[in-house]
């Protein structure tokens, strides 16, 4: 039942989640084109008014709408000024192949056609068509003005690039301008993105700015991989998966390889096509994911059957490579975007296994979440972009994205190097308190005062009684070996080595006070382990605080006995008593009591054992280790070993 709530919950959460991402995309391109619609400058059919337009302060405009299409013509250069009309075209967009009942193709030639009025602008102008792959020219009034790749009427001879060379001009006030725009592509033919016009020294500083932007946005998505390579080194190698630092230089790539990025650095890639390269951001689109894929699995230690790979890399085998054999007749840029969108059948499994985490509260599962949102995000937003569906430039959006999602991974390992660091610190303070508290055993038996009358003890024994006394060295000297022994010990002893230490010590004190002091062994089984020095403080505690303080004195019992579950270990005397609550509560800062307390953690971390005290004043204390025979054993390593079973089976329950 809580099995299939947990998957409920999973399902709904992805469904939350996905949606708020389609929500967030919807979003962004409709308020562009909603932007676009509202400056809409479009007067008439091919007839743009650019009267509200003010380009001497910095405004823009694009010039969306309908456009005088001629298909197969270059009307300006190829001096075909008679060339026919073919239809009447929405941009931006890819024009249907068939227009009036006649089938066109998707590659060769074609020229664009519309008229501007009314432009009022002092200062140049520039015009342009901005992450277009397709090669143009642009001309108002039959002079060139802007010019992007080789746009050629020959077929092999089309070559395009991310860069323009785009001429300043001025344009008279009131007058109408005719602008031309011939285009040549091998594939995606066709004005998908808008013609902008706008002031040439504030476009140029704009696209500089923009440029600077990606280009610092990179440099930091390139630190952060390369951080995170080195930390894959010399940190944590489960922490820092490879796939990180890959995925991180992957997201590099595919920001160096598109819009401005690109223009600048196309001549250093042997001036590969604008037209090939968009090829690869396409192809980029499904590696990032697969490698996203890898890499969260990883990180969140899902566990994923090779099939999901394997059915992950045929799609994106299938849908990359199909695309080169697919008839320039059929081949639509729509197409090319579908193909991109269908990727998201892997971001929505990344999010459901994401998802299922994070029900189950897996560490770190949710900010996993948050990080590849800005993936998904940033691929949907461009390949809109890209494919003209939204009016205003986004090309920044992409890059901020990737960087977003790399910085909040780093934010992420940086909590869990915080982790591992309070852990190595906790590890030390509880190796050193170790070390402290076994110093702290040795001197708490070691005492100088029992160290006096012990010695004081023997120097009145060795006229009266030398045979007494000389057992009482052998007794004293063994004691004090048997302490020091404990300090270079961690794993547990046997118990028989533990009862010969309090028998040296209970010898002492029976010299000590005689006919005061009375001490019973009831030994039963004693082939079993405890901690070094564990039931020597006990005996001391019942003596010196117990029975010694009765006027009388008393007698202390030193038993053990065992069921088929646990073994018993009775330290009992009938001294003055304690108040056990106060005894055992934090606030307490009796020494005595606060050893008692040492030994009782010590016991229960351990040996997994569970500590009784039973205690009345003026009658007397009983002291009642139990401890189970199953975790009785003689080394911390198979205690850790123990416990790891426990998980296991506890997990295999579950």
């Amino acid at each position: 039942m809580a099995n299939s709530y947990s998957v409920r919950k999973s399902n709904i959460m992805t469904l939350a989640v996905v949606f708020s991402i389609i929500i967030c995309v919807g979003l962004v391109a409709l308020s562009g084109n909603f932007a676009v619609n509202k400056a809409q400058a479009l007067e008439e059919d091919s007839i743009f008014n650019l009267s509200a337009v003010d380009f001497d302060n910095g405004q823009s405009v694009y010039l969306s709408g309908n456009w005088r299409f001629y298909d197969n013509a270059f009307i300006v250069s190829g001096q075909n000024e008679e060339a026919t009309l073919t239809s009447s075209l929405k941009v931006p967009s890819a024009f249907n192949y068939t227009l009036n009942n006649k089938s066109y193709a998707s590659s060769g030639i074609c020229s664009y056609e519309c008229m501007i009025n009314n432009v009022n602008a002092e200062e140049y102008l520039t015009i342009y068509i901005p992450n277009i792959t397709s090669a143009y020219r642009i001309y108002i009034n039959g002079v060139l003005v802007c010019e992007s790749g080789n746009a050629a009427e020959s077929y092999d001879e089309i070559w395009t690039t991310a860069s323009r060379n785009a001429l300043p001009f001025a344009l008279e006030a009131g007058s109408r301008y005719r602008v031309v725009v011939e285009l040549a592509a091998r594939n995606n033919i066709g004005l998908y993105m808008p013609v902008k016009l706008a002031n040439y020294n504030a476009d140029r500083t704009a696209q500089a700015q923009t440029a600077a932007q990606r280009f610092i946005i990179c440099g930091i998505v390139f630190s952060c991989g390369f951080i995170f390579l080195i930390l894959k080194r010399l940190v944590d190698k489960e922490l820092y998966s490879l796939w990180l630092p890959v995925l991180s230089f992957v997201l590099l790539i595919r920001i160096l390889v598109t819009s401005e990025s690109y223009a600048v650095i196309q001549h250093m890639l042997f001036d590969v096509s604008f037209e090939d390269i968009s090829i690869f951001t396409f192809i980029s689109t499904f590696i990032i994911k697969l490698i996203a894929l890898v890499y969260i699995a990883k990180c969140l230690k899902i566990q994923l059957n090779d099939n999901v790979y394997v059915s992950f890399s045929a799609l994106f085998l299938l849908l990359a490579i199909g695309i080169n054999f697919l008839p320039n007749s059929i081949f639509d840029i729509y197409y090319y975007m579908i193909l991109q969108l269908l990727s998201i059948i892997i971001d929505i499994y990344i999010i459901n296994k994401m998802c299922i985490e994070a029900v189950k509260k897996t560490d770190y599962a949710l900010l996993y979440l948050f990080s590849y949102i800005f993936i998904v995000l940033g691929l949907l937003v461009d390949v809109l972009y890209v494919n003209g569906l939204t009016g205003v430039n986004l090309s920044s959006f992409m890059p901020v994205c990737f960087l977003l999602f790399v910085l909040f991974t780093a934010i992420i390992h940086a909590f869990r190097i915080r982790k591992i660091f309070n852990y190595a610190l906790d590890s030390q303070r509880l190796e050193t308190e170790l070390e402290r508290a076994n110093v702290q055993i040795m001197l708490s038996q070691i005492q100088p005062h029992f160290m006096y009358n012990a010695l004081n003890t023997i120097k009145s024994l060795i006229k009266r009684d030398p045979e007494k006394a000389e057992k009482a060295v052998i007794d004293f000297s063994l004691y004090l070996r048997g302490n020091m022994d404990s300090l270079t010990k961690t794993d547990p002893i046997p118990f028989s080595e533990e009862l010969a230490h309090v028998k040296y010590y209970c010898n002492i004190e029976q010299l000590r006070f005689q006919d005061k002091l009375d001490i019973f062994y009831e030994i039963g089984p004693d082939s079993f382990f405890v901690p070094t020095l564990s039931v020597q403080p006990i005996v001391e505690n019942a003596i010196k605080h117990g029975v010694t303080k009765k006027a009388e004195g008393g007698s202390v019992t030193i038993s053990t006995d065992e069921d088929e579950e646990n073994y018993y270990i009775i330290v009992e005397d009938d001294g003055v008593g304690f108040d056990v609550r106060s005894a055992f509560n934090k606030q307490y800062d009796n020494r005595s009591h606060v050893g008692l307390k040492n030994i009782k953690e010590r016991f229960e971390t351990i040996m997994g054992a569970t500590v009784s005290v039973e205690s009345e004043i003026g009658k007397g204390s009983k002291f009642t280790v139990k401890l189970p025979k199953n975790k009785n054993v003689s080394s911390l390593q198979e205690i850790d070993s123990l416990d790891k079973k426990s998980d296991i089976i506890e997990e295999m329950e579950i």
